[in-house]
């Protein structure tokens, strides 16, 4: 490099402050790869065994018209260190790569697709989304995704649902938005012969949690359908779900379909049942922060609840006997236990 061509990158372009980011840059192609390889199951395959070009394009069903763009992107996951080429074939490399590939660490892969997915997006397309933009739907989601993601927040869950059960074991649940079926099966494990019934809305969430509960023997002991909350009809007057529960789900309803929410699980319930709402609040940490801001981009237009504002609300729509928890130390993680609400409000 001629003299005059290293003063001006110094001087008229400032690439020291460049330099200076990177570190910065370089994590953030490094995510990005090992994000999209981990998605498209190219992780698992290199796990299994190297591969060359070929075998990994007949794996990941990429036609031969495309191969020159699978050898360009496997060059990035080259450049970043999370692949190494050795004897044609290529191998896992990088620690992230070598990390989200382990069957063990679904869920953290999990976590980390929907950081990189979801968060990031949210956060890059914020200010044109502001201005305008399409607002996000769950057609966005990753249904299957979501519902792997939050099985990180399983034992705090087991938890609140131990809290309930311990107020008053109840014979009969409504699991409104089933996840990946784990708290069902659960349920059943602890308290053998509890009736279940499971809702969602999303078709792929219905499939994951019935071959979860297939697995476990269980399938048979769960009444598991693709249905919306507001479509159940109130039971005959002295019946009804013992417990109903909500689990991360809350801020999938919008402001204005709450305090009806609420309203329409209180007559869901059989006399003196209730109601257990597990949900992160806003307050929390840099996920939870982007988390909300998601919510606020949708459709839903909401975002996660105040946790004194949720209190509020069952107050406001006659619940008895509110009580919280907050399940996760350190974040705004909480659990929301409340009796039927008082039938003359």
């Amino acid at each position: 490099m001629k003299l005059a061509t290293l003063k001006k990158l110094v001087f008229e372009k400032n690439v020291l402050s460049f330099l200076r980011l990177g570190g910065e840059t370089q994590s953030l192609y490094r995510s990005a790869f090992a994000s999209a390889a981990d998605a498209s199951g190219l992780l698992t395959l290199l796990q299994e065994s190297p591969r060359d070009s070929h075998s990994i394009a007949h794996a990941l069903r990429i036609g031969p018209e495309r191969h020159n763009a699978l050898l360009a992107w496997l060059d990035c996951g080259l450049g970043v260190g999370e692949l190494a080429l050795r004897g044609g074939r290529y191998h896992l490399k990088g620690k992230l790569s070598r990390l989200l590939a382990r069957p063990r660490n679904d869920v953290t892969a999990a976590m980390f697709a929907e950081v990189t997915r979801y968060h990031f997006d949210a956060i890059l397309g914020a200010p044109a989304r502001l201005r305008g933009g399409r607002p996000y739907t769950l057609d966005d989601q990753d249904g299957a995704l979501i519902a792997r993601s939050s099985r990180i927040l399983e034992p705090f869950v087991e938890e609140a649902i131990d809290w309930a059960f311990t107020q008053q074991r109840p014979r009969s649940v409504l699991e409104v938005g089933c996840g990946a079926g784990h708290y069902l099966s659960y349920m059943l494990k602890r308290w053998p012969g509890v009736q279940l019934t499971a809702i969602d809305m999303q078709a792929d969430v219905v499939d994951s949690a019935r071959a979860h509960l297939n697995a476990a023997g269980l399938k048979a002991q769960v009444d598991l359908q693709q249905a919306q909350l507001f479509d159940l009809p109130p039971p005959p007057p002295g019946q009804g779900y013992e417990l109903i529960t909500l689990h991360n789900n809350f801020y999938y309803f919008k402001s204005s379909e709450r305090q009806a929410l609420l309203e329409h699980v209180g007559r869901l319930l059989a006399p003196d049942g209730r109601v257990l709402i597990t949900s992160s609040c806003q307050g929390g940490s840099p996920a939870v922060a982007a988390l909300h801001l998601w919510w606020t981009l949708s459709d839903i237009n909401a975002g996660l609840p105040e946790r004194a504002q949720l209190m509020t609300l069952l107050q406001d729509t006659g619940w008895r006997d509110i009580a919280h928890r907050q399940l996760l130390p350190g974040e705004s993680y909480y659990g929301f236990l409340a009796r039927r609400p008082n039938p003359t409000l």
